[in-house]
């Protein structure tokens, strides 16, 4: 027959787990860590947006716990998103975020991203990215309607990049008669080769990206703005077009707001499925509260950085409308995201 004493601390382990999984969310984050885990390399976009919050949850959370961060880069962002999903204590001491258009590779067949976005616990996005086409100011292309009427060269960074399939998008639904040239190891090499007259402009550009990083552009008119690509328009450009402004079709309306969806959901941010529901609540609330919060907010304008929060639920809902989207379109969508 077995010690007493024995079965009592085997009685002890075996409730401990419990009773913490039982403790009052409020109490729970005392004295805990909650680890972001960042699925870009240090100084990328997303790693700053999730730095930045990072910076400033703590004190927003009950407990205050100390915020780790923890860069996971592999499979371009995926490594970030499938550890937060399958090997992060679903507890409510784990977020991530990582490329806003990964949680949608399922639907592209990627089998890298093993993921049920449907099943995340969304905590919210900080911005909403508006991607825009823009021609340099020596090309003879001033609006989307010039880019109809005549071959207009677009840089980019390989054929399956976010501006690639915005130009190819473009092309589909409005008519433009963009030409690809691929090869620029990143957007700062076409923007080098823009300047250079190598290529007419690009058609992937961040219009956050612009303000922050190339205003003189703006200020000195280099660049004409032709169009934009998102669910809604920029408070900034309301007088440049929208793509949704331009289809003709329901079939291209679905196909455009099926590309173009993830923008809206600019720097999101989830934990894994199965967190409790009341420390899911905490952790949604306490980033609602950091993206409003004045110190926060001149954090984020100090290094330039564009916020304009969307909710968990917001988030969720955007998700769930683009899954819902047609097989037939999500077919026509692949295409074009293909690299051909």
């Amino acid at each position: 027959m077995g010690s007493p004493r024995i079965a009592a601390a085997g009685f002890v382990f075996a409730v401990a787990p419990a009773l913490a999984w039982a403790q009052p969310a409020t109490e729970f984050y005392k004295g805990k860590t909650i680890d972001i885990f960042l699925g870009s390399s240090v100084g990328g976009g997303y790693d700053q947006y999730g730095r930045l919050l990072g910076r400033h949850l703590s004190r927003r959370v009950p407990g205050n716990p100390q915020i780790v961060f923890k860069n996971l880069t592999a499979g371009g962002g995926r490594q970030a998103i499938n550890h937060v999903y399958n090997v992060a204590p679903p507890d409510g001491t784990a977020i991530g975020t990582t490329l806003r258009t990964i949680p949608f590779d399922p639907l592209y067949g990627e089998e890298q991203t093993k993921i049920d976005a449907l099943k995340m616990n969304w905590i919210g996005s900080l911005n909403s990215e508006v991607s825009v086409c823009v021609s340099w100011f020596t090309s003879p292309f001033r609006t989307l309607r010039d880019a109809m009427k005549s071959e207009m060269l677009m840089g980019t960074s390989g054929a399956t990049s976010n501006e690639a399939i915005n130009a190819k998008l473009l092309n589909v639904v409005a008519g433009t008669k963009f030409r690809l040239v691929h090869g620029y190891p990143g957007s700062t090499e076409v923007h080098m080769a823009i300047e250079r007259g190598e290529v007419h402009g690009r058609c992937g550009f961040g219009w956050d990206s612009i303000v922050s990083r190339y205003k003189y552009w703006l200020d000195e008119k280099k660049i004409s703005i032709l169009v934009q690509l998102a669910l809604k328009k920029h408070p900034d450009i309301p007088d440049v077009p929208n793509i949704l402004d331009l289809v003709k079709t329901e079939q291209d309306r679905q196909l455009s707001a099926f590309l173009v969806a993830p923008n809206q959901m600019g720097r999101p941010f989830f934990a894994p499925p199965g967190v409790p529901r009341d420390r899911i609540e905490i952790l949604r609330k306490a980033f609602d509260e950091t993206a409003r919060d004045p110190e926060f907010l001149a954090d984020a304008k100090k290094q330039g950085m564009e916020i304009s929060p969307m909710s968990g639920g917001e988030v969720l809902e955007l998700v769930r409308g683009i899954y819902a989207t047609p097989p037939a379109v999500v077919e026509i969508g692949k295409k074009i995201a293909g690299g051909g």
